[in-house]
């Protein structure tokens, strides 16, 4: 499957995005797939402002089943967002296995000019939907 993520520099805020704003970024194509793969029922004719409420709104209800389709790695770092600050990336290599946190547009990648390194950033709305009651 292809499907398509989120990068920003730097010098970017992130934290202003929201869940939302990400999923406008990208096409109605893979806002069919991130809807197919979450098992959100959403018509194919469906227009992208509708795609996007029903994702939105489904992942934002439905936090414990978005998390039950990732895996171990993924549910990992997951909690590594979860303890970090508001503001603050998680480092990490780009590795395969974080792939569908990114394709899921739950975290976006955020490049450091000097270091030309990529961190994963998770929006507050999520980071904080996803911790632990």
């Amino acid at each position: 499957m292809n499907f398509s993520y989120i990068s920003y520099k730097k010098t970017m805020s992130i934290t202003s995005f929201t869940y939302r704003s990400n999923l406008n970024l990208v096409y109605k194509e893979s806002l069919s797939r991130i809807a197919a793969f979450l098992g959100v029922p959403v018509s194919k004719s469906a227009g992208k402002p509708t795609m996007i409420e029903k994702i939105d709104s489904y992942v934002k209800s439905n936090p414990i089943e978005v998390l039950e389709k990732l895996c171990v790695k993924e549910l990992e770092l997951v909690r590594e967002f979860v303890k970090a600050s508001p503001d603050i990336p998680v480092v990490k290599a780009s590795r395969r296995t974080y792939d569908t946190l990114k394709m899921l547009l739950l975290v976006s990648v955020c490049y450091d000019k000097k270091t030309r390194k990529g961190n994963l950033l998770m929006v507050d709305e999520l980071r904080e939907l996803f911790a632990p009651p």
